[in-house]
């Protein structure tokens, strides 16, 4: 048995080391090595792992515990975004460093960091209780930064091995490092790729220019109607199923320590310009979203090429929020955009995939069904107090305008609802150069979960 989890930088340090890019099959070696390193984790905590192959990239499932005692599942995932831009980045992502209350990689922050604050409060935890009655299942997956496109098929194949009384995760975001927050809806999505083509090749501007529709301009054209002046969805029905925020969501909202304009600030913006009846912080975990990612065509390199392009494209994502439906949203957006779409250019609309948004409400607020299983209940207001003890504040319960579509899958498929405690910030920078991780949240965090673990296993 290592003692690696005694120093959680040191942990962390070489977890990091690791480069396991799921998007790129030239990071196999890393995918590898961060697979084995949470294997050995597991193990010297006393979990017994299984490796379970899917298509792209294994799931881990470690267990410890008696079945018959309150089972808490913790989610978690080993793989990482890619690195790039490199030359942006401060010093090597995959050679993590300390500097400024914070430890710098990629990954940092996104998710190994928040995976070594559960396995070091855990392994703390039975050190100092090795009975601890609690029947732990960790499921830590490889897809997630790639969409988790084999994770619902496992779901099915394995749910069984996966009931519980609730799941844990730290995979969501915090204002700042003295007030963590408590998600309580994570944003669904769906997502498309629009590819239009006019003439069988690019052709010359200045002798074909006149004669045919521009793939370009009829791109332009169909995106712009897709949302009105005032930067509302316009396509018919988006709307429909929208749930409304309750009045505790806005009443917690509103104990956010950010203003709007330090929001503004912060994303560099001259204006924030949210949909009619929202604050931009509102908008940004209340209202769904159409956005445009990425678009394209014609010649893209330095100086000028007289040519009107074969094709155009565009990437569309749109985040959802309770009731709507991801299929639902995709067949209405397809339709829209396929109905504005000029009869002398061909338009081919491509959906890629998405998940439907998740909530859930804490036990005794407004509109809870009170069905929640005991562990959930007494979990809730535990944590609360275990966090207040190290932070010096209660967390905040927002919903968060980010997507983790598994939630929603561990939830109908096995009929877990989650915990979830933010451990990341905006200033860790996670997907981008200089990702990083603070390490008064870590270390406080680590403290927070040994005693919710403990607390958790008593009585049971």
């Amino acid at each position: 048995m290592s003692d690696l989890l005694d120093d959680p930088v040191k942990a962390l340090t070489e977890y990091v080391s690791f480069p396991s890019v799921s998007a790129d099959s030239s990071f196999s070696d890393g995918i590898c090595g961060a697979r084995e390193f949470a294997t050995a984790r597991m193990k010297d905590l006393g979990f017994s792992v299984e490796t379970i192959g899917t298509p792209i990239h294994p799931v881990l499932l470690g267990t410890r515990g008696n079945p018959s005692w309150p089972r808490l599942v913790i989610y978690g995932h080993y793989d990482v975004q890619p690195p790039d831009p490199i030359d942006l980045w401060s010093s090597d992502p995959f050679a993590a460093s300390v500097r400024n209350g914070r430890i710098s990689g990629r990954a940092a922050a996104d998710n190994k960091g928040p995976q070594i604050v559960h396995m070091c409060a855990l392994h703390r935890a039975l050190k100092k209780n090795p009975d601890l009655p609690l029947h732990i299942t960790y499921l830590i997956e490889g897809e997630e930064e790639i969409g988790s496109p084999s994770f619902r098929p496992f779901l099915e194949q394995r749910k069984d091995q996966l009931a519980g009384d609730m799941l844990l995760v730290s995979d969501t975001g915090s204002p700042g490092s003295d007030q963590l927050v408590v998600t309580t809806g994570l944003r669904g999505l769906t997502a498309m790729e629009v590819k239009l083509t006019g003439p069988k090749q690019d052709l010359h501007s200045g002798v074909h220019g006149g004669a045919l529709r521009n793939p370009l301009q009829a791109l332009v054209q169909i995106c712009s109607t897709l949302h009105d002046e005032s930067g509302k969805v316009s396509v018919e029905g988006f709307y429909d199923d929208v749930l409304e925020p309750q009045a505790w969501e806005r009443e917690e909202l509103n104990k956010l320590p950010t203003s709007e304009e330090e929001y503004q600030r912060f994303l560099g913006v001259p204006r924030l310009s949210p949909p009619p009846g929202f604050s931009a912080l509102e908008a940004i975990r209340f209202s769904p979203t159409l956005e445009f990612n990425g678009l394209g065509g014609g010649y893209q390199g330095e100086g000028s090429k007289t040519v009107i392009p074969a094709e155009a494209f565009v990437k569309i994502t749109c985040r959802l929020v309770p009731n709507q439906k991801s299929e639902d949203i995709a067949r209405k957006v397809k339709s829209s955009i396929e109905s504005a779409c000029p009869d002398s250019i061909k338009v081919e609309v491509e959906l890629k995939g998405g998940g439907d948004p998740y909530v859930v409400i804490p036990p005794g607020k407004p509109g809870s069904s009170g069905d929640e299983s005991p562990l959930l209940k007494k979990a809730f207001p535990l944590l609360e107090d275990c966090v207040n003890n190290q932070f010096g504040t209660k967390p905040i319960y927002l919903r968060e305008g980010g997507s983790i579509p598994i939630i929603r899958d561990l939830q109908e498929v096995a009929g877990l609802e989650a915990l979830m405690l933010g451990l990341f910030t905006n200033e860790d920078n996670l997907h981008a150069p200089d990702e990083s991780f603070n390490l008064k949240i870590m270390n406080r965090a680590i403290d927070s979960f040994e005693s919710f673990f403990l607390k958790l296993g008593e009585g049971s």
